[in-house]
């Protein structure tokens, strides 16, 4: 095995669940910005491939039909094809997005003897201390998480927080790294469009973390004042929604909200692009759920667009309180109702805090910049498994 370098390509099998979720979409733009070294996909279902074009996928199939390969491969956390793939190609590692995937990955990288990288994103770490992790589908991540730990050349994470966890749950700090996930900041641009009413933008599954009912009623109490001139869109779907739209209702500003639902990545951008404040309020859940560094929040600020976030995982690394956006504790309405205030009633202050976080973005969550610092990381643990 030897490390990639100009000249050559490395080769990667990457495990996850799905290929691809729109809302794990950063997966896709990290394989499209390698420079050095090609990515397969080893998962157990293909989505969304019309949006997600990508000929090096491979997916478990089993009588004709990857419905019931994905099954199989589900239960039993292993399939013949990925084996004999991974023996016939000349991979360099094998690298786990989110940790129950390093579940599946874990039989080949034992047999073949690879290196191995895994990114823990935050629902995966809150599983192991939750109760979830009880659950039939979660207890096998729960019995083999000693041994993904032990096994991993690199654990990565995007947030302090969660290397903190990780090394509670028993990961070797050694093997840790906070590795930022980056955002393609040519692909996100304010747009050139005058706008009379400034646009609130919430993006993202509604479930508990994503702390969306403690937004919208910050929101209510500021629109509730008829000198606040505002409306607000948000962009996802999930179980919450009937509750969200119960708070919109309960809070008389139905007129002021669109739900738009699940949209694809394209429309997130515009959408992104033509909006004045935009608010990522998450919450650790009862279940330890939480979110993890948010992607979307580094894309708002690429489109000059300042975040109202909280003090929670990686979202204090994107917004620097005071210069391009707010931090507010979790769940703390009256805070959330003064930042969301203070921005809405000041235009000059939002567009400073625009142009300073999309210089943020440049300078500290580039794309490029991130990719290089991964390929670094691979080029480390393939040198060290070559040198053992």
């Amino acid at each position: 095995m030897t490390t990639p370098d100009a000249s050559t390509n490395g080769r990667v099998a990457m495990f996850a669940k799905r290929f691809l979720p729109y809302s794990q979409t950063f997966i896709y733009d990290e394989i499209q910005a390698h420079e050095r070294y090609t990515v397969d996909v080893f998962c157990k279902e293909r989505i969304n491939e019309d949006r997600f074009p990508y000929d090096r996928v491979t997916v478990p199939s089993a009588f004709g039909s990857e419905w019931m390969g994905a099954r199989i491969y589900e239960n039993v956390g292993y399939w013949p094809r990925f084996d004999r793939k991974l023996a016939a190609e000349p991979y360099d590692l094998v690298h786990a997005h989110f940790g129950t995937q390093g579940v599946y990955a874990l039989p080949y990288v034992k047999r073949h003897d690879l290196p191995f990288a895994v990114t823990f994103h935050g629902i995966d770490v809150g599983d192991l201390f939750g109760p979830r992790r009880f659950l039939p589908r979660q207890w096998r991540y729960w019995a083999l998480s000693g041994s993904i730990f032990d096994t991993a050349d690199i654990l990565l994470t995007d947030s302090i927080e969660l290397a903190e966890l990780l090394i509670e749950l028993g990961a070797p700090k050694e093997k840790l790294q906070v590795h930022r996930l980056g955002v393609d900041v040519s692909k996100f641009q304010r747009a050139d469009e005058h706008r009379d009413v400034p646009r609130i933008t919430l993006v993202g599954r509604f479930t508990e973390k994503k702390g969306f009912r403690y937004a919208l009623r910050a929101c209510a109490q500021v629109l509730s004042d008829d000198a606040v001139d505002g409306e607000v869109v948000l962009l996802g779907d999930g179980d919450l929604e009937p509750e969200l739209r119960q708070i919109v209702r309960d809070g008389g500003i139905e007129d002021q909200v669109e739900f738009r639902g699940a949209v694809p990545h394209e429309e997130v951008a515009h959408v992104l692009a033509r909006t004045d404040v935009m608010m990522c309020p998450s919450v650790v859940t009862r279940t330890h759920d939480r979110d993890s560094g948010i992607v979307v929040a580094k894309e708002g600020s690429a489109c000059e667009v300042p975040v109202i976030g909280t003090y929670h995982g990686g979202i204090p690394s994107i917004i620097d309180d005071g210069e391009t956006g707010f931090l507010v504790p979790e769940r703390d309405v009256e805070a959330l109702t003064e930042a969301l205030h203070t921005l809405l009633t000041d235009p000059d202050l939002r567009r400073r805090f625009g142009r300073a976080a999309r210089e943020k973005m440049k300078r500290e969550f580039s794309m490029d910049d991130q990719v290089q610092a991964l390929e670094t990381y691979y080029d480390r643990i393939c040198t060290s498994s070559s040198a053992a």
